[in-house]
């Protein structure tokens, strides 16, 4: 995206929201205009949340810890499954480990660790790799209790201030071909977030990155304009009433998460 394309897109979701995360199925550290991006947020007032897999940490380290816009990094570890050799481990969170060190507690940075990969059908080697990474962390941290046990009911945890660990179920990029999950359900998007992709198309979260639910075009029209469209209403509107309408959205399996969290409050 063009930082001239990023200003116009954050003039015009100024006074909607407070917080702009940078992501959407690519490596936000790769943008050549990153700390120019970070930049202008903060001129617009936002915070800003941030993912990546964590390789090109230690490279960024300088910019990302003298950018007061940088709410939270989310890392993700489970990323490693397909951007290293088991080998290569160790040096991986050595190197997130030592930009962890040098952000907190220098700086109100929230990092949150993902292992996004949680599965009944994760592979022997892949449950390997988990364990290994959580060993990982455990030792690094000093954790009282093994993992085993404090992970039994819980998704996530507090491993030091300021330091998070989430866990949560693998799930599928919705655009391919995929099993259709029912029109029952409920999901966050249009709710509390939208996402815009490079073109400046507004889609109803960050899974839609090949643009399949389409709602129209912040370069283009105000943001008040996108959302009160008919799709996103019809959308929005089946979500409140636990109805999942869009086929899209039928075949995502991100949203079954929220599904299971509306049912512990009534449980």
């Amino acid at each position: 995206m063009p930082s001239a394309t990023f200003t116009e897109i954050l003039r015009r979701i100024c006074g909607h929201t407070k917080h702009i995360s940078l992501h959407v199925l690519g490596e936000a550290l790769l943008h050549p205009d990153l700390e120019l991006f970070l930049a202008m947020s903060l001129e617009y007032g936002l915070r800003v949340n941030l993912s990546t897999n964590g390789v090109m940490l230690a490279r960024n380290q300088t910019i990302l810890l003298r950018q007061p816009a940088l709410r939270q990094i989310n890392i993700s570890l489970h990323s490693f499954e397909q951007s290293g050799p088991e080998s290569a481990l160790d040096s991986y969170l050595a190197e997130i480990f030592t930009f962890i060190a040098a952000a907190v507690p220098a700086s109100p940075l929230f990092i949150n660790l993902r292992m996004w990969n949680l599965g009944q059908t994760s592979l022997p080697d892949e449950q390997d790799l988990n364990h290994r990474i959580l060993n990982r962390l455990e030792n690094h941290f000093g954790l009282l209790i093994p993992f085993p046990e404090v992970l039994t009911t819980k998704r996530g945890i507090t491993l030091a201030p300021q330091i998070f660990l989430s866990r949560e179920p693998r799930f599928t990029w919705p655009h391919a071909p995929a099993p259709d999950l029912g029109p029952t359900g409920y999901c966050r998007g249009l709710n509390d977030h939208i996402a815009i992709l490079v073109d400046g198309t507004v889609v109803p979260c960050c899974l839609d990155a090949e643009a399949d639910i389409a709602l129209g075009n912040i370069l283009h029209e105000t943001l008040p304009e996108i959302l009160a469209g008919t799709r996103a209403t019809i959308i929005r509107e089946g979500f409140a009433r636990q109805q999942v309408l869009d086929p899209v959205c039928r075949r995502c399996t991100y949203r079954q998460r929220f599904q299971r969290d509306i049912k512990r409050l009534f449980v």
